[in-house]
């Protein structure tokens, strides 16, 4: 070996050398093997063993990130040299001046950058709190890094930074291994938990990383965009355990063009290496190129795609948590890319069969974090400087070809909805302007506060991936057969979910314009005299729905203009249009004494105005508090979390309903509007088998919950449905509605998450405030039939006439598809998308799309809100 290596390795080796004597073994420090059957080590032990490395290690630094949803504690390990981690700050201003290259002054420092940076690899454990290996294998491969004096080891450690988070779900994971442990040797062992792993989202925490709802995504984000803009990112994963027993990259097709293809040629070697190396220790049933595809956006490794970061993508076959499975090689089977469970080029190696356990996945993955460490040690010029590269090339692309920007204009219909937009690009790493004077951009005049976002930086292609509009490939199985499911979903275009008007910019433009440093949405302010008798509020704020929750809390009476428009009369004499829709806020004195805590953090205009007249009086209908109640069954509905955060953020008072609770009957006494969230109608009316969970849990509202939802309505109260639930009052009330789609062959029609264009009737109490034509989301969603009646004779017992249907909505008959992908759009272009059946005193409200869909379409939240406010209308 030549001096220099044999001086270098020394040196390496020298570096190593710490008090490691007083670091514990995790196996010791749990009482069991890491990964041991039936043995789960719970989050408040795996901090403490973190927080005993930080102590015990001079090559790990363990720090509280902050707070999960429900209060635990979230922690990150950065692991290093202790030369590296004695000047984190210097490393971290590196990853940053790679990550934008408009920081670096010439070659010369480019050169320099990458020469002295550490290639910076965020690793997330157990996103997805049932899938419970990683954040087990946390603790051993911590503790390997921490005490390991192997070359490797030590080489890996000098040219890498180890951000390691245990879990991205805290709170989750106490939970699954509480239901666990209630489970063992139960018929329904490691199965059946009927409430969802994080709080809100469930599985759908990895479907946040661009709308930032839940507070660990945040959390995560900032380590993200703004304190270590990692080079490399790394997301461990469990699947289902029918197939092969460990995906690696690269990726199933498509593939979105916005991802830069050094990214899609670095997973090809990343994963290469972590296939031989789990080959080389005998670990089998690797797959690539299947499964999962590389075209969505929200997810924790390929939102960093759009941010230049290599993201990389691990799935392991899952034991049953932690209790071993046997497997006869004879119920192994393919998967999408993977035709059959049987030798392929990119399935050299299939598992035979057998035992499988949790100890096994850990191993699968600590091989697998090894591999990468230690690829990036040995590739770290490549890896830094394909990084910088990447943002140089983006920024010159934005500067040579279009689009060149977006702008959002100050006149939105939603001041509030922009703002919160453009606050979670700028919190994902996009650069916003403000226009300080009107200015020209493709012709057309745009005034002073017009935001700007130039395409001309690092992180263009998440600019571009969220605001265009995607064009998902027409894929099928194979010829004439039917359509290939994508990984997620086809289409997310951020603005049109949003109901924010962006305008994408084609020719190059100059103005004066200013750098913004936050988002500030409009802030609330009483416009008008300050003896105003009454303020009305304007349709179309989302924001209005969070005063008047404020207003029914404090006790302050509040109306809505329900008819034709009439003419009310300002202070000043002047003539003020009552619009449909438009709040009254009637006791001005009252409102204006609690005006600071009524309008805080608000984006809403209420403009005073005299005492409604007579003529207006008589097309106002009070607004009542609605007694709202969200149906939470015992499956643990995904939509019914979504649900809840919409409500929870807009301040409704509502109460989770339970099975029992309709069984029960007498809800006309209790409540005046019922939501229920999408869930399929046999679920909602069988729920869990028995022997798949603790009996408490088994079953659903059965027939007696059918009788009594139909009792409610009829007697007055509102029942809400979204997306799949339609077919409940579809299949068992009886109502002359019929779904167009469901049992259709994906030949004939199929849409995956895709944004549809919708009309409104605007006159209707559900499409108070929203424009006439909006964008719905459309997930594998509903589109309905109004059936005519046949016997129009009074008494008769024919369902159209004894329930009238009254089409609210409907999908566009010339443009439908927005974003995403739709096959066989004829069959629903002008169809029903929203429908209002009255029964008995009471109605029955059909949304055919997600009108909430995970917390982003803020464009269509009013719907939800007419919805519930309608119930108290008595119209």
């Amino acid at each position: 070996m030549p001096l220099i290596r044999l001086l270098g390795l020394s040196a390496l080796l020298c570096a190593g050398i710490g008090p490691l004597a007083q670091v514990t073994p995790p196996s010791q420090f749990l009482g069991h093997e890491v990964g041991a059957d039936y043995k789960l080590a719970k989050w408040d032990k795996i901090v403490a063993y973190f927080r005993h490395l930080g102590e015990k290690s001079e090559r790990v630094r363990v720090r509280e990130l902050g707070q999960t949803t429900e209060g635990l504690p979230m922690i990150l390990a950065e692991i290093s040299t202790p030369e590296t981690l004695g000047q984190l700050p210097q490393h971290r201003e590196r990853q940053r001046k790679l990550a934008d290259p408009r920081l670096v002054r010439d070659e010369d420092e480019a050169r320099r950058l990458v020469a002295d940076s550490k290639v910076a690899i965020l690793v997330s454990c157990g996103l997805h709190s049932s899938e419970v290996a990683s954040s087990q294998m946390a603790l051993e491969l911590a503790y390997e890094l921490a005490t390991g004096n192997s070359p490797r080891m030590l080489e890996l450690l000098n040219r890498t930074i180890v951000l390691l988070a245990p879990s991205a779900n805290p709170d989750g994971l106490n939970r699954v291994i509480d239901w666990y442990e209630r489970t063992l040797g139960k018929p329904w062992e490691g199965r059946g938990m009927p409430w969802l792993y994080q709080k809100y989202a469930g599985h759908d925490n990895n479907r946040d990383w661009f709308m930032l709802n839940l507070q660990e995504t945040r959390l995560l984000t900032r380590v993200l965009y703004e304190e270590w803009f990692p080079t490399i990112v790394y997301d461990i994963h469990q699947m289902g355990n029918n197939s092969a027993r460990f995906f690696v990259p690269p990726f199933h097709d498509p593939k979105n063009a916005n991802v830069h293809p050094l990214i899609d040629q670095s997973l090809l070697l990343i994963g290469g290496h972590m296939a031989s190396e789990l080959s080389r220790e005998g670990k089998l049933g690797v797959v690539h190129g299947a499964m999962y595809d590389n075209w969505w956006a929200g997810g924790f490794r390929t939102t960093p795609y759009r941010h230049n970061m290599v993201g990389i993508l691990t799935e392991a076959a899952g034991a049953l948590i932690a209790s071993p499975v046997f497997q006869n090689k004879s119920d192994l089977r393919g998967a999408r890319g993977l035709p059959s469970y049987a030798m392929t080029t990119s399935f050299p190696e299939p598992w035979p069969g057998g035992w499988w356990r949790l100890r096994d996945v850990v191993e699968y993955q600590k091989i697998s974090c090894l591999a990468l460490f230690t690829l990036a040690a040995r590739y770290h010029d490549l890896f830094q400087d394909n990084y910088l590269r990447i943002g140089r090339e983006a920024i010159e692309r934005g500067r040579r070809e279009p689009p060149f920007a977006w702008l959002v204009p100050p006149d939105q219909r939603d001041p509030r909805s922009a703002a919160h937009l453009l606050e979670i690009l700028r919190e994902t790493g996009i650069e916003i302007h403000q226009a300080e004077e009107a200015f020209t951009a493709d012709g057309v005049n745009y005034p002073a506060g017009t935001r700007i976002l130039h395409c001309a930086q690092p992180y263009r292609a998440h600019l571009i991936d969220m605001l265009e509009r995607q064009k998902y490939p027409d894929r099928v199985q194979y010829p004439g057969g039917p359509a290939e499911q994508p990984y997620d979903i086809a289409g997310w275009t951020l603005s049109l979910q949003m109901g924010v008007r962006a305008v994408e910019v084609a020719s190059p433009f100059e103005g004066r314009m200013r750098k913004l440093e936050s988002i500030a949405a409009p802030p609330a302010e009483l416009r008008g005299p300050e003896n105003a008798a009454a303020y009305r509020l304007e349709a179309g704020n989302n924001d209005n729905y969070r005063l008047l929750n404020r207003l029914h809390k404090t006790g302050i009476e509040a109306s809505i203009v329900h008819r034709a428009a009439v003419q009310a009369s300002a202070p000043s004499g002047d003539a003020v249009p009552a619009t449909i829709g438009t709040i009254y806020i009637h006791e001005g004195e009252k409102f204006r004494s609690r005006k600071e805590e009524l309008l805080k953090n608000l984006s809403c205009m209420p403009t005073g105005v005299d005492k409604p007249n007579d003529a207006l009086q008589q097309r106002l209908r009070r607004l009542r508090p609605p007694r709202t109640g969200l149906y939470q069954p015992w499956t643990a509905s995904i939509d019914e979390g979504w649900t809840r955060l919409v409500l929870d953020n807009f301040e409704f008072s509502y109460r989770t309903v339970r099975n029992a609770d309709i069984r029960a009957g007498n809800l006309r006494e209790r409540y005046d509007c019922l939501i229920l969230p999408s869930i399929g109608a046999a679920s909602v009316v069988n729920g869990h088998a028995p022997d798949t969970t603790e009996p408490q849990y088994v079953g659903g509202i059965g027939e007696d919950g059918l009788v009594q939802l139909q009792d409610f309505v009829r007697a007055g109260g509102s029942l809400v449905c979204l997306d799949a639930s339609c077919n409940l009052p579809i299949d068992h009330f009886n109502i002359p509605v019929k779904n167009l789609v469901r049992g259709k062959k994906t030949q004939e029609f199929f849409c995956p998450g895709s944004l549809l264009r919708v009309s409104i009737d605007p006159e209707h109490p559900i499409g108070y405030g929203l424009p006439e034509w909006f964008s719905g989301y459309f997930q594998q969603s509903q589109a309905f039939e109004v059936l005519e009646t046949r016997s129009p004779a009074k008494g008769s017992r024919d369902p159209a006439a004894r329930f009238p249907a009254r089409v609210v909505a409907r999908y566009s008959d010339t443009v439908l598809l927005e974003s995403g992908w739709i096959r066989g759009g004829d069959l629903i272009a002008d169809k029903p998308a929203i429908v209002e059946v009255q029964f008995g005193e009471g109605k029955i409200v059909l949304f055919g799309f997600r009108i909430q869909h995970r917390g982003q379409p803020h464009g269509t939240f009013r719907l939800l809100f007419n919805a519930i406010q309608q119930s108290t209308l008595g119209v």
